[in-house]
């Protein structure tokens, strides 16, 4: 009887052990998960704002140049 309560205690220790060691695998991972979110989040940003800052630059290129003919016309005309 008290051999049976020792294996059992065994078997017992032994599952604890492997939840224990699940449980390190799955904060690794979640930790690593989290890592590489906020890195291809903080990419994904960058790759916006380029975007927009590439628009911008090509949309203010294009407002120089109606100026520029806009002020040629007023001088033509005055």
């Amino acid at each position: 009887m008290m051999k049976q309560i020792l294996n059992e205690l065994k078997e017992m220790r032994t599952d604890v052990d492997e939840i224990k060691q699940g449980q390190n695998r799955l904060e690794a991972g979640q930790e690593k998960l989290q890592k590489n979110l906020i890195e291809n989040l903080g990419l994904y940003t960058d790759k916006i704002v380029d975007h927009f800052d590439n628009k911008t630059d090509a949309l203010n290129k294009r407002v120089y140049e109606v100026e520029t003919e806009i002020e040629r016309l007023k001088k033509q005309y005055t």
